[in-house]
């Protein structure tokens, strides 16, 4: 297993910046960032904070330091919600960045590197940041694909734009380092989601009024939250099917808006339940006992896929490959499908093993091999 060099001086200047604003992005980069805290490596840790209330609670979850530079607070101290709170949250990430770019520069060592993670608007910012700096940009989870430009949209813009800043792609499987056709491709063999999966400890949850088995619903992409008539269908599916199995509505705060206004609250009852947002640990804890997830999140996608636990993708259509043919299925925003689906979940089950290797081995290792640690 790769670590830090032993003996390396805790003073040493940083040579690694590591740029994320959302806990998905935190979550993925957790246990690398975990690796080079313990082995004693230091890093410039900056957050954009687009997700500004939720990062300071799994920062300490996850056992790391608080961020050194703050560009952003979110909106007015809130995490980013609506469109209208991208302006001025850009504008506030760009005015710090440029304030504290040569302290920046200059606290970084001789032959930095800037670190961003993912699909999100912090992913192009950071990969922006180190071109400003004039250092290369390592991207982690590199070369994944839908080939569709609006689906999803911005992610699969983004997810291409950074492929073209980065000159180091660290990407989750061959599929996604054939899509990568410059710079350093290093396939490392997986998402970085599963030695975050592995951290969570396996802690029972007090479920009052809810008995096994019971399944799992986690929506909160716009493409579902923006079409009422779509959003209604789906509800109405997991309202019937709920009636067989009780289906546990995650409130994440996007989701609750739309639901609001659209005025579907009445979709909801004691067997479609829904229960506060958990932390990431929590959620895993929740996934491990369930019978079945609806997700629209990839990263949720892989986590049922190294649990094994029956899984629908409620999108059009998906970047990552992981259960795909086993125990995912992609509803292409169909409702019948999903529907289908929940007639019968337990058909749908995880048929090979999963990979030996440790996604956050391969890149420490290869960040040692770059003189970075």
């Amino acid at each position: 297993m790769a670590r830090g060099r032993p003996g390396r001086r805790r003073s040493a200047p940083p040579l690694i910046c590591v740029v994320y604003g959302t806990t998905g992005e935190l979550i993925k980069l957790g246990p690398v960032l975990s690796r080079l805290h313990g082995s004693g490596v230091p890093y410039v840790n900056a957050t954009t904070g687009q997700q500004v209330q939720q990062l300071p609670g799994l920062l300490e979850v996850l056992g790391l330091p608080q961020p050194d530079l703050w560009l952003a607070r979110g909106s007015g101290g809130r995490d980013l919600m609506r469109n209208a709170d991208i302006p001025g949250w850009l504008l506030a990430v760009a005015t710090t960045f440029a304030r504290n770019r040569r302290t920046l520069r200059r606290r970084l060592g001789g032959h930095p590197l800037v670190m961003v993670h993912g699909d999100t608007m912090t992913t192009v910012l950071g990969a922006l940041m180190g071109r400003a700096l004039g250092v290369p940009v390592a991207h982690v989870e590199a070369g994944l694909r839908t080939f569709d430009l609006l689906h999803p949209f911005p992610e699969e813009l983004d997810r291409r734009m950074v492929s073209r800043l980065a000159q180091i792609h660290y990407a989750p499987g061959p599929s996604a380092a054939a899509n990568l056709r410059s710079g350093a491709v290093v396939d490392t063999g997986g998402n970085t989601i599963r030695d975050a999966v592995m951290l969570a400890p396996p802690v029972e949850l007090e479920l009052d009024g809810i008995d096994r088995p019971y399944g799992i619903v986690s929506l909160h992409r716009y493409e579902l939250l923006r079409n009422r008539e779509l959003l209604d269908a789906t509800l109405a599916a997991l309202a019937r099917r709920a009636a067989s199995t009780p289906l546990l509505f995650v409130d994440h705060p996007v989701t609750v808006a739309a639901i609001e206004r659209f005025g579907l609250g009445g979709r909801f009852g004691p067997a479609l339940r829904r229960i506060d947002r958990l932390g990431f640990f929590g959620f895993v804890q929740l996934l491990r006992g369930a019978s079945v997830l609806v997700t629209d999140s990839s990263g949720s996608q892989t986590e049922s896929w190294l649990l094994d636990v029956p899984c629908l993708v409620h999108r059009k259509v998906v970047e990552t490959s992981d259960g795909v043919g086993e125990n995912v299925v992609v509803s292409g925003l169909d409702v019948e499908v999903l529907d289908d689906f929940l007639s019968d979940p337990g058909r749908f089950r995880r048929r090979h093993e999963l990979p030996s290797v440790s996604p956050t081995d391969v890149i420490v290792a290869d960040l040692e091999a770059r003189g970075l640690l």
